[in-house]
This record gives structure tokens, sequence and C-alpha cells, in this order.
């Protein structure tokens, strides 16, 4: 579960936990619901996450996501992409 600011600041985190769980081969559910702001860095890292589960079989999907997530999401057209509710 993240919680917090998904943005320039801290996306680059998230982005470093990622890459690790895809090259151990872990699935990932990311729980959104209390991430409280998210901006474009944000967003572009659950993409590129998305791409790479795509393109390579690695299990990713976002479980639930808070309002502020789902109107970023929703106003990007990807949030059943990404698998929000």
């Amino acid at each position: 579960m993240l919680h917090g600011e998904l943005d320039i600041a801290t996306a680059p985190e998230l982005v470093s936990m990622l890459c690790r769980m895809r090259r151990r081969g872990h699935a990932v559910v990311l729980d959104l619901d209390e991430v409280t702001f998210m901006d474009s860095t944000g967003l572009s890292a659950l993409l590129d996450a998305y791409r790479e589960s795509q393109s390579d079989g690695w299990a990713f999907s976002v479980r639930a996501a808070s309002p502020a997530v789902w109107r970023v999401l929703e106003l990007a057209g990807v949030g059943r992409m990404l698998g929000a509710p």
C-alpha cells in the first residue's frame, strides 16, 4: 500500500521498487487508496510498469485508487487498463 503523494519527488522510489519486483518475478498489485495526490510523473511510473508487464508477462495491476488518483487515471483514460476499480 502506498500513501501520501506520488509525484516527481516520490515516483523514482516507486520505479526503483517496481524494477526490483519485476526482476525477481514478483507479481505486484498496488493499493493506491491512501495516495492523496498524483502528478504526471506518478502516472508515467504506473503506465511504464503496465507496459513492461504487457511486454514480458510480469503481473502488475492497481487494486484500489483514492479519489485523487482515480481522477488522474480517468482523465488520462487509463483507469480500467490499469485494473483500478
